[in-house]
C-alpha cells in the first residue's frame, strides 16, 4: 500500500512539475486564402522552418489541396513555446520563435513568417508575426481576419490559423 501511495505521489508531482514549465501551446493550421477559384486544384506544401528557438514542439509538414476561392487549411499539429530555462538554456528570458512557410507546387507562390510566442500563467498567451510575407495574418478561426497578432486562453490549445494570401502578394 505504501509503495502504491508513493508511486501515485511521484506521478502527481511529475504532472505538477510538467505543468509549471508549460509554455504557450496551440494546435496550428497553415492556410492559404485564394481570391479567385483556381483553374486547377493547387497543391500547398507547408512546413515549420529551421531556426526555431526556445520551442518544445514545432509541428510537422503538411500537404493539402486548395481548389476553391476562400481559406483552405492544413494542420501542422501542436506547437509549444518553451518558457523555462532547463538544460542550460536561457528560454525563461529569451523569446520563443517559430518559423513556418508554404509553397504551391508548379507556381511561384511561396512565403514564410516567423512568429514570437508569449506565455502567460494567469490569462492569455499570445503570438506575434514577424518578417512575414505580404498580407499574412494570424487568426483564431479559419475565417480571414486582419491581425498580425492574436491571443488565446493559457488553459487551452488554440487553435491558431496562420493565413497566407498568395494572390495578394
Amino acid at each position: 500500500m505504501k509503495k502504491i501511495a508513493l508511486s501515485a505521489l511521484m506521478t502527481l508531482g511529475s504532472l505538477f512539475s510538467a505543468a509549471a514549465y508549460a509554455g504557450a501551446g496551440a494546435n496550428v493550421n497553415v492556410c492559404v486564402n485564394l481570391v479567385t477559384k483556381p483553374a486547377v486544384p493547387l497543391v500547398v506544401n507547408a512546413a515549420p522552418g529551421s531556426g526555431a528557438s526556445c520551442m518544445y514542439d514545432t509541428g510537422n509538414s503538411v500537404t493539402f489541396t486548395a481548389s476553391n476561392a476562400g481559406v483552405t487549411c492544413g494542420s501542422v499539429g501542436y506547437v509549444e513555446a518553451k518558457a523555462s530555462s532547463t538544460k542550460g538554456d536561457f528560454c525563461a528570458t529569451s523569446e520563443s520563435k517559430w518559423p513556418v512557410g508554404y509553397s504551391i507546387t508548379g507556381t511561384s507562390f511561396s512565403g514564410s513568417t516567423q512568429s514570437v510566442w508569449h506565455t502567460s500563467t494567469t490569462s492569455n498567451n499570445s503570438i506575434d508575426l514577424e518578417n512575414y510575407a505580404s498580407n499574412t495574418v494570424v487568426c483564431n478561426s479559419a475565417a480571414l481576419c486582419s491581425g498580425n497578432s492574436t491571443t488565446w486562453n493559457h488553459g487551452t490549445q488554440g487553435p491558431l490559423y496562420i493565413i497566407f494570401q498568395p494572390q495578394a502578394q
